[in-house]
Protein backbone atom coordinates (compact mmCIF):
# COMPACT_ATOMS: atom_id res chain seq x y z
CA UNK A 1 0.00 0.00 0.00
CA UNK A 2 1.13 3.43 -0.72
CA UNK A 3 2.23 6.18 2.15
CA UNK A 4 -1.04 8.45 0.91
CA UNK A 5 -3.67 5.10 0.79
CA UNK A 6 -1.58 3.72 4.05
CA UNK A 7 -2.33 7.11 6.18
CA UNK A 8 -6.46 7.92 5.14
CA UNK A 9 -7.50 4.66 5.03
CA UNK A 10 -6.86 4.15 9.23
CA UNK A 11 -9.80 2.75 10.65
CA UNK A 12 -8.97 4.52 13.98
CA UNK A 13 -7.11 7.47 15.25
CA UNK A 14 -4.96 5.59 17.87
CA UNK A 15 -4.05 2.63 14.89
CA UNK A 16 -3.29 5.94 13.05
CA UNK A 17 -0.62 7.14 15.69
CA UNK A 18 0.75 3.72 16.91
CA UNK A 19 1.48 1.95 13.54
CA UNK A 20 0.99 4.74 10.92
CA UNK A 21 4.35 5.45 9.00
CA UNK A 22 4.14 8.47 6.61
CA UNK A 23 5.81 9.79 3.53
CA UNK A 24 4.22 12.62 3.24
CA UNK A 25 6.07 15.88 1.58
CA UNK A 26 9.33 13.89 1.57
CA UNK A 27 9.40 13.41 4.99
CA UNK A 28 9.65 9.90 6.71
CA UNK A 29 7.63 10.20 9.90
CA UNK A 30 7.56 6.70 11.41
CA UNK A 31 10.69 7.74 13.77
CA UNK A 32 8.83 10.79 15.32
CA UNK A 33 6.55 8.28 15.83
CA UNK A 34 7.56 5.97 17.29
CA UNK A 35 9.13 7.90 19.90
CA UNK A 36 10.23 7.26 23.73
CA UNK A 37 6.16 7.98 25.80
CA UNK A 38 5.29 11.59 25.13
CA UNK A 39 4.73 11.95 29.14
CA UNK A 40 8.32 11.00 29.78
CA UNK A 41 9.75 13.80 26.79
CA UNK A 42 11.84 16.91 27.45
CA UNK A 43 8.62 19.60 28.89
CA UNK A 44 6.04 16.92 27.26
CA UNK A 45 2.68 17.69 27.61
CA UNK A 46 -0.47 15.98 26.93
CA UNK A 47 -0.43 13.21 24.19
CA UNK A 48 -1.90 10.08 24.13
CA UNK A 49 -0.86 7.49 26.68
CA UNK A 50 1.98 5.13 25.68
CA UNK A 51 2.67 6.87 22.93
CA UNK A 52 5.11 7.09 21.38
CA UNK A 53 6.93 3.70 22.07
CA UNK A 54 10.14 3.44 20.59
CA UNK A 55 13.26 5.17 21.03
CA UNK A 56 13.06 8.46 18.66
CA UNK A 57 15.67 9.49 15.65
CA UNK A 58 13.43 13.21 15.24
CA UNK A 59 12.64 14.96 17.67
CA UNK A 60 10.84 17.82 15.14
CA UNK A 61 10.17 18.76 12.16
CA UNK A 62 10.59 21.81 9.79
CA UNK A 63 8.93 20.92 6.71
CA UNK A 64 9.40 23.36 3.79
CA UNK A 65 5.81 22.94 1.30
CA UNK A 66 6.88 25.24 -2.20
CA UNK A 67 2.87 24.93 -3.77
CA UNK A 68 3.98 25.61 -7.51
CA UNK A 69 7.14 24.44 -7.19
CA UNK A 70 8.71 22.39 -9.87
CA UNK A 71 7.58 19.23 -11.57
CA UNK A 72 9.27 16.09 -9.97
CA UNK A 73 10.05 15.16 -13.21
CA UNK A 74 12.18 18.37 -13.57
CA UNK A 75 14.26 17.93 -10.81
CA UNK A 76 14.15 14.12 -9.47
CA UNK A 77 12.04 11.46 -11.52
CA UNK A 78 14.39 10.73 -14.47
CA UNK A 79 12.36 9.42 -17.40
CA UNK A 80 14.13 8.82 -20.00
CA UNK A 81 11.95 6.71 -22.33
CA UNK A 82 9.35 9.59 -21.82
CA UNK A 83 12.11 11.26 -23.90
CA UNK A 84 11.56 8.78 -26.57
CA UNK A 85 7.72 9.81 -26.72
CA UNK A 86 8.35 13.55 -27.67
CA UNK A 87 5.08 14.82 -29.02
CA UNK A 88 3.06 11.50 -29.13
CA UNK A 89 -0.65 11.84 -28.31
CA UNK A 90 -1.13 10.27 -24.28
CA UNK A 91 -2.80 7.18 -23.76
CA UNK A 92 -6.02 7.45 -22.92
CA UNK A 93 -5.43 4.53 -20.31
CA UNK A 94 -3.34 7.12 -18.81
CA UNK A 95 -5.41 10.49 -19.33
CA UNK A 96 -8.71 9.52 -19.95
CA UNK A 97 -11.11 11.46 -21.33
CA UNK A 98 -13.27 11.99 -18.01
CA UNK A 99 -10.31 13.24 -16.01
CA UNK A 100 -9.93 16.19 -18.20
CA UNK A 101 -10.09 19.35 -16.23
CA UNK A 102 -12.22 22.07 -16.53
CA UNK A 103 -9.16 24.10 -17.77
CA UNK A 104 -7.98 21.75 -20.53
CA UNK A 105 -11.53 19.96 -21.36
CA UNK A 106 -11.51 21.93 -25.18
CA UNK A 107 -8.01 21.28 -25.56
CA UNK A 108 -7.65 18.85 -29.13
CA UNK A 109 -4.09 17.67 -28.33
CA UNK A 110 -2.67 15.85 -25.22
CA UNK A 111 1.29 15.55 -26.24
CA UNK A 112 3.98 13.96 -23.88
CA UNK A 113 6.20 16.52 -23.30
CA UNK A 114 9.50 14.88 -21.56
CA UNK A 115 11.97 17.39 -19.42
CA UNK A 116 14.26 19.26 -21.29
CA UNK A 117 16.74 19.56 -18.55
CA UNK A 118 19.69 17.27 -18.13
CA UNK A 119 20.27 14.42 -15.09
CA UNK A 120 23.67 12.91 -13.88
CA UNK A 121 23.67 10.57 -10.74
CA UNK A 122 25.37 11.97 -8.12
CA UNK A 123 26.36 10.52 -4.54
CA UNK A 124 27.05 7.24 -3.45
CA UNK A 125 23.59 6.32 -4.15
CA UNK A 126 23.65 7.16 -7.35
CA UNK A 127 20.84 9.38 -6.95
CA UNK A 128 19.56 10.79 -10.34
CA UNK A 129 19.11 14.85 -10.32
CA UNK A 130 18.32 17.90 -12.34
CA UNK A 131 21.24 19.91 -13.43
CA UNK A 132 19.78 22.87 -11.64
CA UNK A 133 20.27 21.19 -8.29
CA UNK A 134 23.41 20.98 -8.70
CA UNK A 135 23.87 22.26 -4.79
CA UNK A 136 21.89 19.92 -3.46
CA UNK A 137 23.79 17.43 -5.34
CA UNK A 138 26.59 17.76 -2.73
CA UNK A 139 24.49 17.03 -0.05
CA UNK A 140 22.30 14.14 -1.85
CA UNK A 141 23.89 11.17 0.26
CA UNK A 142 21.79 13.06 3.62
CA UNK A 143 18.67 13.74 1.63
CA UNK A 144 15.76 10.82 1.45
CA UNK A 145 14.00 10.85 -1.65
CA UNK A 146 10.76 9.38 -1.96
CA UNK A 147 9.15 8.28 -5.63
CA UNK A 148 6.70 5.90 -4.69
CA UNK A 149 4.15 8.38 -4.08
CA UNK A 150 1.40 8.82 -6.16
CA UNK A 151 -2.18 10.78 -6.24
CA UNK A 152 -5.54 10.35 -8.53
CA UNK A 153 -6.43 14.43 -8.00
CA UNK A 154 -5.53 16.37 -10.96
CA UNK A 155 -6.44 20.06 -9.62
CA UNK A 156 -4.36 21.52 -7.29
CA UNK A 157 -6.49 22.22 -4.46
CA UNK A 158 -7.84 18.75 -4.02
CA UNK A 159 -3.69 17.39 -4.46
CA UNK A 160 -2.42 19.97 -1.80
CA UNK A 161 -5.52 18.60 0.19
CA UNK A 162 -4.27 15.29 -0.15
CA UNK A 163 -1.00 15.35 0.41
CA UNK A 164 -1.77 17.50 3.67
CA UNK A 165 -4.32 15.60 5.53
CA UNK A 166 -3.94 12.52 3.54
CA UNK A 167 -7.32 12.71 2.13
CA UNK A 168 -8.61 15.02 -1.01
CA UNK A 169 -11.81 15.92 1.09
CA UNK A 170 -11.67 18.91 3.50
CA UNK A 171 -12.16 17.82 6.66
CA UNK A 172 -9.64 15.62 7.89
CA UNK A 173 -6.75 16.16 10.52
CA UNK A 174 -3.58 17.60 8.73
CA UNK A 175 -0.32 15.94 9.58
CA UNK A 176 0.80 18.79 12.71
CA UNK A 177 -2.35 18.55 14.00
CA UNK A 178 -2.12 14.74 14.46
CA UNK A 179 1.36 14.96 15.79
CA UNK A 180 -0.36 17.24 18.24
CA UNK A 181 -2.84 15.22 19.10
CA UNK A 182 -0.93 11.72 19.52
CA UNK A 183 2.59 13.31 21.00
CA UNK A 184 1.64 16.74 22.79
CA UNK A 185 3.88 19.31 23.27
CA UNK A 186 7.22 19.97 24.18
CA UNK A 187 6.79 23.44 25.21
CA UNK A 188 3.90 24.55 27.11
CA UNK A 189 4.46 28.55 26.06
CA UNK A 190 4.45 27.81 22.50
CA UNK A 191 2.06 26.03 20.29
CA UNK A 192 3.38 22.41 19.29
CA UNK A 193 2.33 23.34 15.89
CA UNK A 194 3.14 26.35 13.94
CA UNK A 195 2.76 27.96 10.27
CA UNK A 196 4.35 30.63 8.79
CA UNK A 197 3.53 31.59 5.36
CA UNK A 198 5.82 33.22 2.78
CA UNK A 199 5.18 36.63 0.93
CA UNK A 200 4.60 37.08 -1.68
CA UNK A 201 1.32 34.64 -2.53
CA UNK A 202 0.70 33.46 -5.37
CA UNK A 203 -0.65 29.90 -5.72
CA UNK A 204 -3.94 30.05 -3.09
CA UNK A 205 -4.04 27.92 0.21
CA UNK A 206 -6.59 27.31 3.02
CA UNK A 207 -6.49 27.22 6.38
CA UNK A 208 -8.11 23.82 6.37
CA UNK A 209 -4.21 23.08 5.39
CA UNK A 210 -3.48 22.75 8.74
CA UNK A 211 -6.58 22.26 10.38
CA UNK A 212 -7.41 20.12 13.43
CA UNK A 213 -10.61 18.44 10.99
CA UNK A 214 -12.64 16.37 13.36
CA UNK A 215 -9.80 16.40 16.48
CA UNK A 216 -10.23 19.24 18.82
CA UNK A 217 -9.41 22.59 17.37
CA UNK A 218 -6.44 23.26 19.90
CA UNK A 219 -4.29 20.66 17.66
CA UNK A 220 -4.52 22.92 14.50
CA UNK A 221 -1.85 24.84 13.14
CA UNK A 222 -0.85 28.89 14.64
CA UNK A 223 -0.31 30.90 11.68
CA UNK A 224 1.96 33.28 12.46
CA UNK A 225 1.59 36.77 10.45
CA UNK A 226 4.37 38.66 8.92
CA UNK A 227 2.99 42.00 9.54
CA UNK A 228 2.07 43.79 13.49
CA UNK A 229 1.39 40.80 15.89
CA UNK A 230 2.84 37.34 14.83
CA UNK A 231 -0.22 36.23 16.15
CA UNK A 232 -3.69 38.39 16.28
CA UNK A 233 -4.52 40.30 19.67
CA UNK A 234 -1.11 39.36 21.38
CA UNK A 235 -0.31 42.59 22.44
CA UNK A 236 -2.65 44.08 25.43
CA UNK A 237 -4.37 46.85 24.34
CA UNK A 238 -3.33 50.59 26.16
CA UNK A 239 -4.63 50.58 29.81
CA UNK A 240 -4.59 46.77 30.41
CA UNK A 241 -1.43 45.19 32.38
CA UNK A 242 -1.01 41.70 32.30
CA UNK A 243 -1.58 41.44 35.68
CA UNK A 244 -5.10 42.66 34.66
CA UNK A 245 -5.34 40.11 31.64
CA UNK A 246 -4.46 37.24 34.30
CA UNK A 247 -7.17 38.39 36.47
CA UNK A 248 -9.65 37.79 32.86
CA UNK A 249 -8.03 34.92 31.86
CA UNK A 250 -9.01 33.51 35.24
CA UNK A 251 -12.84 35.02 35.08
CA UNK A 252 -12.99 33.12 31.72
CA UNK A 253 -11.79 29.77 32.56
CA UNK A 254 -14.27 30.08 35.34
CA UNK A 255 -17.25 31.09 33.26
CA UNK A 256 -15.90 27.97 30.83
CA UNK A 257 -15.51 25.25 33.48
CA UNK A 258 -19.30 26.16 34.46
CA UNK A 259 -20.66 25.85 30.70
CA UNK A 260 -18.06 22.44 30.25
CA UNK A 261 -19.71 20.82 33.63
CA UNK A 262 -22.81 21.31 32.01
CA UNK A 263 -22.43 20.43 28.32
CA UNK A 264 -19.24 18.31 27.89
CA UNK A 265 -17.89 19.51 25.02
CA UNK A 266 -14.23 19.08 24.55
CA UNK A 267 -14.28 22.90 22.36
CA UNK A 268 -14.86 24.35 25.68
CA UNK A 269 -12.08 22.53 27.05
CA UNK A 270 -10.02 23.12 24.14
CA UNK A 271 -10.94 27.20 24.62
CA UNK A 272 -9.72 27.49 27.96
CA UNK A 273 -6.36 25.57 27.07
CA UNK A 274 -5.77 28.37 24.06
CA UNK A 275 -6.75 31.13 26.71
CA UNK A 276 -4.06 29.76 28.57
CA UNK A 277 -1.77 29.24 25.66
CA UNK A 278 -2.33 32.76 24.42
CA UNK A 279 -1.33 34.21 27.93
CA UNK A 280 1.86 32.65 27.91
CA UNK A 281 2.71 33.12 24.15
CA UNK A 282 2.85 37.09 24.95
CA UNK A 283 6.01 36.44 27.05
CA UNK A 284 7.48 33.62 24.92
CA UNK A 285 6.65 34.94 20.80
CA UNK A 286 8.44 38.52 21.56
CA UNK A 287 11.48 36.58 21.93
CA UNK A 288 11.13 33.92 19.64
CA UNK A 289 10.53 36.50 16.72
CA UNK A 290 13.61 38.91 18.18
CA UNK A 291 16.32 38.35 15.75
CA UNK A 292 18.68 40.95 16.99
CA UNK A 293 21.05 38.79 18.76
CA UNK A 294 21.85 36.38 15.44
CA UNK A 295 25.24 36.60 14.25
CA UNK A 296 25.98 38.55 11.22
CA UNK A 297 27.15 34.98 9.74
CA UNK A 298 24.08 33.41 10.39
CA UNK A 299 22.02 35.85 8.70
CA UNK A 300 24.23 35.59 6.00
CA UNK A 301 23.92 32.16 5.44
CA UNK A 302 19.88 32.59 5.28
CA UNK A 303 19.93 35.08 2.72
CA UNK A 304 19.95 38.85 2.12
CA UNK A 305 15.93 38.70 2.87
CA UNK A 306 16.27 36.57 6.86
CA UNK A 307 16.12 40.15 8.32
CA UNK A 308 12.69 41.27 6.19
CA UNK A 309 9.45 39.54 7.79
CA UNK A 310 7.47 36.85 5.40
CA UNK A 311 10.13 36.08 2.81
CA UNK A 312 10.91 32.57 2.76
CA UNK A 313 14.13 32.85 4.22
CA UNK A 314 13.12 35.22 7.05
CA UNK A 315 10.43 32.16 7.88
CA UNK A 316 13.14 29.73 7.64
CA UNK A 317 15.17 31.59 9.76
CA UNK A 318 12.63 31.66 12.52
CA UNK A 319 11.37 27.81 12.37
CA UNK A 320 14.91 27.21 13.39
CA UNK A 321 14.50 29.44 16.26
CA UNK A 322 10.95 27.37 17.17
CA UNK A 323 12.81 24.17 16.55
CA UNK A 324 15.36 25.38 18.97
CA UNK A 325 12.27 26.03 21.34
CA UNK A 326 11.01 22.96 21.12
CA UNK A 327 8.09 23.53 18.71
CA UNK A 328 7.25 19.84 17.23
CA UNK A 329 6.04 20.99 14.04
CA UNK A 330 7.01 23.51 12.05
CA UNK A 331 4.98 24.04 8.44
CA UNK A 332 6.81 26.72 6.07
CA UNK A 333 4.32 27.45 3.12
CA UNK A 334 6.26 29.01 -0.13
CA UNK A 335 3.22 30.24 -2.59
CA UNK A 336 5.22 31.45 -5.45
Amino acid sequence: MDPINEFHTQQSRRAFLEHGTLGLGGMALGSLLNAAPARTGRNAIGGMNGLPHFTPKVKRVIYLFQSGGPAQMDMFDYKPALAKRFGEEVPESIYPAERKTTMTSGQKSFPCAPTGLKFSQHGQAGTWLSAPLKHLAKQIDDVCVIKSMFTEAINHDPAITLIQTGNQAAGHPSLGAWLSYGLGTMNRNLPSFVVLNCEPRGQALYSRLWGSGFLASRHAGVAFRSQGDPVLYLSNPAGVSRDVRRVMIERLKAMNEAVLARGGDPETQARIAQYEMAFRMQASVPELVDISGESKSTLEMYGEQATQPGTFAANCLLARRMAERDVRFIQVFHRG
